[in-house]
């Protein structure tokens, strides 16, 4: 008996010592498993929080950048990212049990729009949105109103904003605060390009068809400009721009608005001129024309020079036709063919220009022999309707061959250029961003957080 009481007393105590393990286990898988509930909760916090926070930050886009653009992008750095999330975190986890904030930190170097990459990328995101069909048909573009500027000139002087909005200015403005000019993305950066190499590469029998407006379509950035931008020819919206030649601008990077477009022009001429001399020198019945015509005003071996000037002269003033027939917004073909050509031989032969560059017997033999030089040089049929390319596709021509990030970095001006003309005198892209990267510390543990504009 004594035995059984003393059994069933060291049972009890085992029994005891057992329930009240399991009993203490189960507080601790208890304990622990409502600590990773909180620990999870917690993150889910931080997760769904920071994604909140991001669009919250990125909601917080520049309206004005966007409806002249397309481009979504904020102003700020980091700091002013990191006081935002300051007071976000302050609401979201003020009145939450055992929740420590810590300082948070962001870094918003890969999204500045300062970067080539950056704003190429978003470029490509606008064009999601808006039809590309403009840079094959050009419907979004209309051929300005001739504005009488004879007497104004305007330039800034140091201090001032970019420019007053008179519209009596109209493609005479110049950009003269330091400000302004040492801020711009390009910073002066010259645009070297060569007339001969441009020449050689469009005088190709398919030239037309790789340059062509469907062609240039495939380039994004092109389509852009088209979309955006206007020339000293077109317009392609209501919105007020500082430069009217902007198309130019993009290619000569002057200052003086006046400046670019009579540099294009001069381009152009000279684009024109070498074309008509390949036109020329490809087109046998000319040849052999040039070639009589050499031998009558000179006999001998200086009909050889004779007949140099004569293709000089016939494609200068070929030339200037052209490009007055482009700036009247008409079409000139790469390379001319019969019935394309406005100027005669006999024109050239008249042109003082050319009589003073042949020697004193040539001018006596080609005043002796002018019925017979008149009768050889009859002018060819002219058609007045060609086919061809226009005054902005030469431009556009000239842009393709403009280095890659200089043509970037000149469209970047142009936007912040009239996004201060239009809306802040501060407008800088250096401080807008495309994206926004932080990381919030909480309970001692990192959460990084990432989103851009999609």
């Amino acid at each position: 008996m004594i035995l059984l009481s003393q059994l069933f007393k060291n049972k009890s105590g085992s029994t005891i010592v057992f329930v009240s393990f399991v009993f203490l286990a189960f507080i601790s898988i208890i304990t622990i498993a409502i600590g990773l509930a909180r620990s999870r909760t917690v993150q889910s916090w931080a997760e769904v929080n920071g994604k909140l926070w991001c669009k919250a930050i990125l909601s917080e886009y520049d309206k004005y950048l966007l409806s002249d653009y397309g481009l979504m992008a904020f102003q700020g750095n980091d700091k002013d990212v990191v006081k935002r999330l300051n007071v976000y975190s302050k609401y979201s986890f003020e009145d939450k049990l055992r929740v420590s904030v810590g300082t948070p930190s962001a870094n918003l170097d890969q999204y500045r729009m300062s970067d080539l990459d950056n704003f190429r990328k978003s470029v490509r995101k606008s064009l999601f949105y808006e039809s590309t069909k403009f840079i094959i048909d050009g419907n979004n573009r209309t051929v300005r109103s001739k504005v009488d500027n004879t007497n104004s000139s305007v330039e800034e002087s140091e201090g001032e904003g970019t420019e007053s909005k008179d519209k009596s200015v109209h493609g005479k403005r110049i950009i003269g605060n330091k400000y302004v000019i040492e801020t711009l993305p390009s910073r002066g950066e010259k645009n070297k390009f060569s007339i001969k190499g441009i020449s050689r590469m469009i005088s190709n029998d398919n030239a037309s068809e790789k340059l062509s407006p469907k062609a240039l379509g495939k380039v994004s950035e092109i389509i852009f400009i088209v979309n955006k931008f206007n020339s000293h020819l077109k317009t392609c919206n209501d919105k007020e721009t500082f430069f009217a030649n902007e198309y130019e601008y993009i290619i000569k990077g002057n200052l003086d608005d006046r400046k670019n477009f009579e540099s294009c022009k001069k381009s152009i001429f000279l684009i024109r001129n070498a074309l008509n001399l390949i036109a020329l020198s490809k087109d046998p019945e000319k040849m052999e024309l040039i070639t009589a015509v050499a031998e009558v005003i000179s006999p001998g071996p200086g009909a050889i020079v004779v007949q140099g000037i004569i293709m000089e002269s016939w494609a200068t003033l070929e030339a200037r036709e052209d490009v007055k027939a482009l700036l009247d917004n008409k079409r000139v073909p790469f390379i001319k063919k019969k019935g394309e050509w406005k100027v005669s031989l006999d024109s050239v032969l008249g042109d003082e220009k050319f009589s003073d560059k042949i020697d004193e017997e040539s001018k006596k033999l080609m005043n002796e022999n002018s019925e017979q030089l008149k009768e050889m040089s009859k002018t060819e049929r002219f058609v007045d309707k060609m086919n061809g390319q226009n005054y902005e596709e030469y431009l556009l021509l000239m842009m393709l061959t403009t280095p890659k990030d200089l043509r970037t970095k000149r469209i970047m001006d142009l936007i912040q250029i009239n996004m201060k003309y239009r809306y802040y005198d501060d407008f800088n892209f250096d401080e807008y961003n495309c994206g926004v990267r932080f990381n919030l510390k909480i309970n001692g543990k990192s959460y990084e957080v990432d989103d851009s504009y999609r």
